[in-house]
């Protein structure tokens, strides 16, 4: 085997012993045992009882503990405060209740969402079925102005082509239209 070889073998063995190192598991079990492992810990172990984790770098969490939880893990009775949260279970019904009031919340939250979005909508259709609108008249004015033939149907359908008069007088209530309906 040559020499560069068997310096790339070393190489690649070298980097892969940390990533196994940092693939490991240590907790203490309920003995007070040190355990090391490659898979995680039992659900029944409680996360201040594990000590490393993949991840994470040994030492850099650690939850605080309270006088209650040493004294929980020890079985000291005692020692725990009497009105120590982690002492009283909560009972299913104050979780139901708390769940019912979340979803609830949650339920009134999306509700006036979906309320605000639908009032946001219906103002951006109103707007743009306006601005249509007031492009319209504004074109039909640009036409009257320009001299444009302009022609309206008749009592028997046929076309019947305004004059200058009524070509002046159709331009003055298109102008106060667009005054009415386009100001903003």
């Amino acid at each position: 085997m040559k020499r560069s070889s068997a310096l790339y073998l070393l190489f690649a063995a070298s980097l892969a012993i940390p990533g196994t190192a940092l693939s490991q598991w240590q907790w203490k079990d309920a003995n007070g045992r040190t355990v090391y492992s490659d898979v995680p810990p039992p659900p029944a172990i409680p996360e201040r009882a594990i000590l490393a984790a993949p991840g994470r770098v040994a030492g850099a969490y650690r939850p605080l503990e309270t006088e209650a939880a040493k004294a929980e893990v020890k079985g000291d009775a005692k020692a725990a405060p009497q009105g120590s949260p982690r002492m009283q279970p909560v009972s299913a019904k104050a979780r139901a209740d708390k769940a019912t009031d979340a979803d609830e919340a949650f339920r009134e939250r999306r509700d006036a969402r979906l309320k605000a979005d639908l009032e946001a909508a219906t103002k951006e259709r109103d707007q743009l079925a306006r601005d249509e609108r007031c492009q319209q008249l504004r074109n039909y004015a640009t036409g009257l102005s320009a001299g444009v033939r302009v022609s309206r149907s008749g009592a028997d359908g046929a076309p019947v082509r305004l004059n200058d008069d009524e070509r002046a007088a159709e331009l003055s209530r298109t102008n106060d239209s667009i005054n009415v309906q386009c100001s903003s």
